[in-house]
């Protein structure tokens, strides 16, 4: 059997949770898991098709060359979703050493996170975002080297491309 396609992990995963975290764009948790299913989709899309449709990766000899290829092909934006996915996964399997909650409010919502680890992220902030009447609430991405992003256009700038990259390949 083929197991799940990239096109259904995409409808499946990718767009709902991506949904989920356009709805509440200052949501940690809801911007980690749209991240961590986005760079999912890179490894299924990848093995997926060098098993199954193995002229659209013949190019790439391995995932890493894949990964650097959506990077480019999005402007370094892949390469920044991958980091906050990895970041994710340092959370649960780091006992305190690599990273640390810098504030959890007493409903459990995280408004920021601090990261001591080997990757280039240093901080993932809920922060406020001004400029029209209201405002409003952002998660935002700072990196080591003191630049930061927003981390909604970046997963949706991923997203659209996959989007058409999983239609071309249909």
């Amino acid at each position: 059997s083929v197991g799940m396609t990239p096109e259904q992990f995409f409808e499946s995963f990718v767009e709902w949770n991506f949904a989920d975290f356009s709805e509440q764009p200052g949501d940690i948790r809801r911007g980690f898991n749209a991240a961590v299913s986005v760079s999912h989709l890179a490894d299924h899309y990848f093995f997926h098709a060098k098993r199954y449709r193995p002229e659209l990766v013949v190019q790439f000899h391995n995932l890493g060359i894949f990964v650097e290829h959506l990077s480019l092909q999005t402007a370094g934006a892949f390469r920044d979703v991958r980091s906050v996915s990895n970041v994710y996964k340092h959370l649960y399997t780091d006992k305190g050493r690599l990273s640390q909650y810098s504030s959890v409010s007493s409903c459990g919502a995280i408004e920021s996170l601090k990261v001591e680890s080997d990757e280039d992220l240093l901080a993932l902030v809920e922060d406020y975002v001004g400029g029209d009447e209201e405002g409003r609430m952002r998660v935002i991405v700072k990196r080591k080297d003191r630049s930061q992003f927003e981390l909604l256009p970046v997963l949706e700038s991923v997203v659209k491309h996959f989007s058409e990259l999983i239609c071309a390949s249909g």
